[in-house]
């Protein structure tokens, strides 16, 4: 805006000079000058000093041509957008060249315009500066969760392979000390008494007895071994039935592809809280009669569809539940849609789990 209001000016200054004629070279040498200055202003150094050079300037050809007292909304305008109380001295020479020169005062009215035109333009560039800033605020703080979000995810990845390694070393400890130990003796055992048949029979049955019985107890520690290692907890698509099962609202169909094994436990974790508030809303709110869940599950994406059949809603506003549900899906790398149209239906989409492609495993 600057430039076509500076523009402006001077091309005002140049018709005059054309209507009057018989310019100077000296008048001309300085609007070069006054058109130079601006131009620098523009193109390299805003500031103060060079518009306090531009302003002597417009003095100096006011003095020689009174033409030049329209630069003086140049003046104003430059002053004021810098520096508002400077405007005034712009204001202060015209008022003094006019009472000197008993010129029109409508050019008071001009530089006022040129003041009130350079304090908005300057709070329009203070607004739009305050609204990029925060714009870039924004996208950093944006940039860093995501960066967190990604260590974090990285992170749970890190403590379930450093899990699932220390209880691979417990068992294997175990097999070795106790087991391994036990069976090795055994085979001693059973060798000797190999060596002892038709030699020593009596012998030869002592010691394979004790290897039958070692080898009982060897079978009972196995077996205690492996009933250690079964979680307690129920998982995989019996957890999600469970679940299912212990809604009274109304019934649910449900119904699943895929192996449940292959879904890593964060996914499980999400897909089994986001049925819990699904489920907790449709009670609540749906009225409806009949609600379906589907889960997909292979090696590109795992998929989550709950479906109602109550009045669903004119527009879905996300509240705690269905913020949650849409922050945890999307903190796994996935996506959520919701629909209100027939009934209430909710989508989610995670992406697959692959080890062998993952930088920890």
């Amino acid at each position: 805006m600057r430039y076509v209001f500076k523009f402006t000016f001077l091309a005002c200054l140049v018709a005059l000079f054309a209507v009057n004629g018989g310019v100077s070279y000296d008048k001309i040498t300085v609007l070069v000058l006054i058109m130079g200055i601006n131009v620098f202003m523009e193109r390299f150094s805003y500031n103060i000093f060079i518009i306090f050079l531009s302003f002597i300037l417009i003095c100096i050809g006011i003095w020689m041509d009174k033409s030049f007292t329209i630069l003086l909304g140049v003046a104003v305008y430059d002053f004021t957008y810098k520096k508002t109380y400077l405007g005034l001295i712009p204001v202060i020479t015209g008022v003094i060249y006019l009472l000197k020169n008993s010129e029109s005062p409508a050019i008071l009215l001009i530089l006022g315009i040129c003041a009130i035109l350079a304090f908005v333009e300057r709070k329009k560039d203070d607004r739009e500066l305050t609204f990029k800033n925060s714009i870039d605020d924004e996208r950093r703080l944006r940039y860093e969760l995501e960066d967190t979000k990604s260590k974090l995810l990285n992170s749970s990845r890190e403590v379930a392979y450093l899990a699932e390694t220390r209880e691979r070393n417990r068992i294997a400890r175990e097999i070795h000390d106790n087991i391994g130990h036990s069976i090795a003796g055994i085979l001693i055992q059973l060798q000797a008494a190999y060596k002892l048949y038709g030699k020593n029979d009596d012998k030869s049955k002592e010691i394979l007895k004790k290897s039958i019985d070692g080898l009982a107890d060897s079978v009972t520690m196995l077996r205690d071994t492996v009933h250690n290692i079964k979680p307690k907890d129920i998982l995989g698509v019996e957890y999600i039935k469970t679940i299912i099962s212990d809604f009274l609202f109304c019934p649910v169909d449900f119904k699943f592809t895929g192996d449940f094994d292959k879904m890593p436990p964060e996914h499980m974790e999400i897909i089994a809280t986001n049925i819990k508030e699904a489920l907790t809303n449709a009670s609540r709110h749906s009225k409806a009669t009949q609600i379906v869940i589907s889960i997909d599950i292979n090696e590109t994406f795992m998929r989550l569809l709950i479906k109602d059949n109550g009045r669903g809603c004119s527009t879905v506003k996300e509240g705690m539940g269905l913020g949650g549900m849409r922050e945890r899906v999307a903190n796994a790398g996935g996506t959520m849609s919701v629909t209100s149209d027939d009934g209430f239906m909710i989508v989610c989409v995670l992406p697959g789990f692959n080890r062998e492609r993952s930088g920890i495993f």
